[in-house]
């Protein structure tokens, strides 16, 4: 049974008054809502958060459901790169007096008397945790002018070292350590 629908803006399920069962909800995923978390490296999202909370006495699992793409900048070119994401992950809410029971790397406490349980921090998280360490295009998709930008940067080092100019402070320390072995 599909309780809702959401705007990009809120990912807050109202749970005071839920009933005891499994409640599904949709949340689509902007680029405004990275931006809201002051994510720079983000910089556009067409995504859909599917969520299934199974309420229990005391007790709630959430599972999310994350498809589409983001659009991030390519490590090797700086041109727009669109990386598909989906995943599913999972949290365990426990509703228990805060104070009294601590935090746990396991569920989240939710003091009993919360009316609402914010998920924005959640599918965030995962979202970034998803990405790839390194965002480059396919072999031969980056933007050609910055690759042959990059080759003659590269040739340039390469020559300069090759020569033995512009010797960082690193070849300096080497030097020393060879002239104190002498």
């Amino acid at each position: 049974m599909k309780e809702q629908m959401a705007e990009d803006k809120d990912f807050i399920i109202q749970i005071k008054g839920l009933q005891i069962g499994k409640h599904e909800y949709e949340f689509p995923i902007g680029g405004t809502f990275f931006r809201k978390f002051g994510n720079t490296q983000i910089q556009d999202a067409s995504m859909v958060a599917k969520v299934e909370l199974e309420k229990g006495s005391g007790w709630m699992n959430v599972t999310g459901f994350v498809n589409g793409t983001v659009t991030v900048e390519c490590d090797r070119c700086l041109d727009e790169l669109e990386i598909p994401m989906d995943f599913t992950a999972s949290l365990s809410v426990k509703f228990a007096k805060t104070d009294d029971d601590p935090q746990s790397d396991e569920f989240l406490v939710v003091d009993p008397s919360d009316g609402e349980l914010d998920l924005s921090q959640f599918v965030y998280d995962y979202v970034c945790i998803n990405l790839p360490l390194q965002k480059v295009h396919k072999e031969g998709e980056c933007n050609p002018e910055m690759i042959k930008k990059l080759e003659t940067v590269t040739a340039n080092k390469t020559e300069i070292k090759e020569s033995g100019e512009g010797n960082t402070p690193f070849g300096a320390l080497e030097e020393l350590l060879k002239n104190k072995k002498k």
